[in-house]
């Protein structure tokens, strides 16, 4: 996805401000890299800091619509809360601050290093 299809989702956390300088000036110079945001149902599932670095470049009048910067995870979340419940005979909630058995097997788990919630 787009930073333009993104651009107005909401913060999940609050954000440390020399963390996101830090990843704004890493932008500037190299562009979106790394883990990608990851979005869930249409909001945020992670990203905040990468998210705040966005807008300050957007404020900036950097030219960042159309970076590449997240994905929709929703169709796999979707599918091991299905499995999950199957395994257990309940639903579980989500805690955003262990969200590695949710995204276990597929493609996010490359990120695992990069994502703090993992």
């Amino acid at each position: 996805m787009k930073y333009k299809n993104i651009a107005n989702k909401a913060l999940i956390n609050n954000v440390d401000e020399e963390k996101v300088n830090a990843i704004a000036e890493s932008m500037r110079k190299n562009g979106f890299v790394g883990c990608p945001i990851l979005i869930w149902n249409d909001e945020l599932m992670t990203g905040s800091h990468r998210m705040a670095a966005l807008k300050k470049l957007e404020d900036e009048g950097v030219d960042i619509f159309d970076w590449e910067v997240a994905e929709d995870i929703t169709e796999i979340a979707e599918e091991n809360f299905s499995k999950f419940e199957e395994e257990n005979g309940w639903q579980r909630d989500v805690d955003f601050s262990d969200i590695g058995w949710l995204l276990k097997g597929s493609w996010v788990e490359e990120y695992k290093d990069e994502i703090v919630e993992w």
